[in-house]
């Protein structure tokens, strides 16, 4: 029996992060009821900053300002019903190992994202991407739309309910039949219609997608079974294009960095690409 009972919230109160805020109402109807807030003061981007830098300064400036944006933010959970819990000291380093550390009593992690990564990213990874990659715990990440504005950026929901059409990419392996479990268990609570999606690469296993489809059915689940050939990154996101799909839920088996730039991974470049939040499992 899967659980999204317990969130934790990693947040710089920028505007891609603060996104997810805007699915409270979705995310508790899933079955969240209690969300962990992390601030993390960033000192990892200070390493190329040259001599005569005031480190503790820096970090009091940070702390405030989250201290600052707080109460907005406790004031959105409380309307939503949910139960705060605020992480304190705030810590400080490297953003990823942070959020780890602090993900050990939770369920799964939920942190917006800056939508399509540059060139830069891809290489270095972003930070929520390497929270996905390394977690051990479910990763859902939030992408938005934005407009440029003068004074800074404007992040809007990419759907209006975000389980209306749940695509779970599925290819049978334990890493893809954990992501259904807990994408069915949402279905469930939220009257959400899954979008079962097998990418073949060989041998056709349609009879099997469409067994799999017809047991969810007799759960009480709305379910379509899709069977498409090509490369598994590109029908995905051609897909849930296609079929307007809210959300996607995947598996993932957790490789290296390096090995996802070399072709190695799907949820890695479906992660950076995708135009609507995307909920990533390890299988166990």
């Amino acid at each position: 029996m899967v659980s999204l009972e317990k969130m934790l919230f990693p947040t710089d109160f920028s505007p891609y992060s603060m996104i997810v805020t805007e699915f409270l109402d979705d995310l508790k109807t899933a079955g969240v009821e209690e969300v962990g807030i992390l601030f993390v003061v960033n000192t990892a981007r200070l390493s190329s900053v040259s001599g005569g830098f005031d480190l503790a300064r820096y970090i009091d400036l940070e702390e405030k300002r989250a201290e600052e944006e707080l109460p907005n933010l406790l004031e959105k959970l409380e309307k939503a019903g949910l139960k705060a819990k605020l992480i304190k000291p705030f810590p400080s380093g490297n953003p990823v190992t942070e959020i780890l550390k602090a993900s050990k009593s939770y369920d799964f992690i939920a942190m917006g994202a800056r939508g399509r990564g540059i060139f830069k990213e891809i290489l270095l990874g972003s930070v929520s991407e390497g929270v996905a990659r390394r977690s051990e715990i479910p990763v859902y990440v939030f992408k938005s739309k934005t407009e440029v504005l003068e004074d800074g950026v404007k992040c809007y929901k990419p759907c209006d309910y975000l389980f209306s059409r749940i695509l779970v990419a599925f290819d049978f392996s334990k890493h893809s039949q954990k992501a259904l479990e807990y994408a069915s268990e949402v279905a469930a609570r939220t009257r959400g219609e899954l979008i079962l999606l097998h990418v073949e690469e060989g041998k056709s296993r349609r009879e099997e997608l469409a067994a799999l489809a017809e047991d969810l059915r007799a759960r009480g689940l709305k379910v379509v079974d899709i069977s498409a050939a090509g490369s598994p990154v590109k029908v995905i996101l051609s897909k849930q294009e296609e079929l307007k799909a809210t959300t996607i839920f995947l598996g993932s088996r957790g490789i290296s960095l390096a090995r996802s730039l070399i072709g190695g991974s799907v949820s890695d470049p479906v992660l950076r690409m995708s135009e609507v939040p995307v909920f990533i499992s390890k299988g166990t």
